[in-house]
């Protein structure tokens, strides 16, 4: 081979790769317009990271997270965590927010990893779903008072006809 020839290859060779690269950032244009579908959350799921969340401003309230409380037949409350749970931090985040989109189905999930993991599940009548709120100041987050969001009642053995 020649000289030239191998200067011609060599630049075939890099233009190509270009192209790719290109060909690739357009590619995420498709997924990054999208917001929360099958596509950008298993396609791309670097994307649902909370470090590429949109950007929070001074005085406003933001939910950083959920809390789950068990309450028994007898009244008292329990915590539920995603210990108990046996699932990561994230799938319980995402397992809290579908149950909180309205869906039976996603409701019938968290229902049922209660009731399978939770010790004294027969005891618990509903489930409460909390925000944990945060108010971004210039010091920093700044916790705020729970609330109840969202409760689901239980059938458990006792409550059941």
């Amino acid at each position: 081979m020649t000289t030239q020839n191998l200067t011609n290859w060599y630049r075939i060779a890099v233009s190509a790769f270009i192209v790719a690269v290109l060909a690739a950032q357009a590619a995420t244009l498709a997924v990054t317009s999208t917001r929360g579908t099958y596509l950008r959350s298993k396609a791309f799921p670097i994307l649902e990271y909370p470090m590429y969340a949109p950007a929070h401003f001074e005085g406003e309230r933001v939910s950083a997270s959920w809390l789950l409380e068990g309450v028994l037949a007898d009244g008292k409350i329990i915590d539920i965590s995603n210990d108990q749970l046996h699932v990561d931090v994230f799938d319980f985040v995402n397992i809290v927010q579908s149950a909180l989109s309205g869906s039976a189905r996603s409701r019938g999930t968290l229902s049922e990893l209660v009731q399978s993991h939770v010790p004294g599940a027969d005891q618990i009548k509903e489930i409460r779903i909390k925000s944990y709120p945060m108010k971004v100041t210039r010091a920093g987050p700044q916790a705020l008072a729970s609330e109840v969001v969202m409760t689901i009642p239980l059938q458990t053995a006792q409550s059941a006809p």
